[in-house]
């Protein structure tokens, strides 16, 4: 967990609106500390990408500040901001050689050339790319590309690093390498990264913490496993990984715990979380491998009778759809055991799962912070 009582970077009440009326993001602070991984994480529309633009100064915040090591960047043009960009497609110039494309930031910070050479060897190298320093972007797979725009952004050892859905355009097995390496980049050179993706799996992968935004506001910010295993509100809990929902009444609420009732009558109970009133609408986030099917269960259990609608080969799992009493579907995760007796559809089985293994939340959310 990073320490950010003095932060690095600081977002202090931004306000971003072009119209004056609808606001693309609204009442946003953020600290991020020295050092730190963070990701912006949501759907189109949410503010993320917003919000990095803002930081980068090719967007301009209407009401706020924002503030580099306790320097406001208000007056200062992208290039003066002392940041390496990494975009999606690459922005590398066709015409010019792998070794000239990232001695570029160099050449317009006028370095002089001998320091542009050492560096630009430096910086190929620490991409696993220095045999390649003479060709030009066309002649390179979309990973060699991702790479050299990697080491253009590094170059001229810039305070911060954002990128922008970096990985988007590669192919999953080249995306996942390029997360490896994107890390490892960040751990050895000590880099501060602002990370922005729509993909809930690389932002947890990835990051030291996420920011989950949605309509302009941050609804969650917390390391990865507070945010899969302690979601907010309803929109974190399917936002970020899978999540089963059973909605009911709330009928019982202790300093930690809560129970609902289902339309068919059964109690369900889980952690509790904040805005929950007797009698009110809930909504029980539960993810799909913490469901389990059979008979071994202990007392204290919450237990279901569910029918399989489908049964999914996913190769290292199988995807059970159960419909429940009540009209509700659920989803389980089973291992693909070679050993285990799998069901089949239109068994009634026996669904069940420890009340500290899902957490009952209000809903609807709110869209204020």
């Amino acid at each position: 967990m990073f320490e950010v009582s003095s932060p690095f970077i600081s977002f202090r009440q931004i306000d971003k609106t072009y119209d004056g009326e609808h606001y693309v993001v609204q009442g946003l602070n953020l600290d991020v500390a020295r050092g730190e991984f963070i990701s912006l994480l949501g759907p189109s529309g949410s503010g993320k990408t917003t919000t990095l633009m803002m930081l980068a100064g090719f967007e301009s915040p209407t009401l706020g500040s924002i503030l580099i090591d306790g320097q406001r960047l208000d007056d200062k043009p992208p290039h003066q901001r002392d940041i390496g960009m990494v975009f999606q497609n690459y922005a590398l110039f066709p015409h010019l050689s792998i070794a000239q494309n990232i001695a570029f930031p160099l050449s317009v910070r006028n370095t002089p050339k001998g320091e542009q050479q050492a560096r630009v060897k430096r910086a190929l190298e620490m991409v696993e790319l220095g045999h390649l320093a003479n060709r030009r972007p066309a002649q390179l797979s979309g990973g060699q590309q991702q790479r050299v725009a990697l080491a253009r952004a590094l170059v001229f050892e810039p305070k911060v690093v954002l990128m922008d859905e970096p990985l988007g355009a590669l192919d999953k097995q080249l995306r996942e390498t390029m997360q490896y390496e994107i890390m490892r980049l960040h751990r050895e050179l000590g880099l501060t990264i602002v990370y922005v993706t729509h993909d809930q799996g690389e932002a947890l992968t990835m990051s030291d913490r996420v920011a989950v935004f949605s309509e302009g506001y941050i609804q969650q910010l917390a390391p990865p496993t507070e945010l899969y295993e302690n979601p907010r509100n309803a929109f974190v809990a399917n936002f970020v990984g899978e999540n089963n929902g059973l909605h009911g009444q709330v009928a019982d609420l202790s300093d930690h715990w809560a129970t609902i009732v289902l339309a068919d009558g059964t109690h369900v109970r889980g952690r509790r979380s904040d805005g929950l009133r007797p009698s009110g609408t809930g909504v029980l986030a539960l993810r799909p491998e913490r469901t389990h099917l059979g008979h071994e269960y202990t007392p204290d259990c919450n237990v279901l009778t569910a029918k399989v609608h489908k049964l999914i080969y996913c190769g290292d799992h199988y995807r059970v759809e159960l419909g429940l009493p009540d009209g509700q579907q659920i989803v389980a995760k089973l291992p693909n055991d070679q050993h285990a007796t799998r069901p089949v559809i239109g068994d009634s089985v026996i669904a069940h799962w420890r009340p500290e293994d899902c957490k009952v939340l209000h809903q609807p959310f709110e869209t204020t912070p």
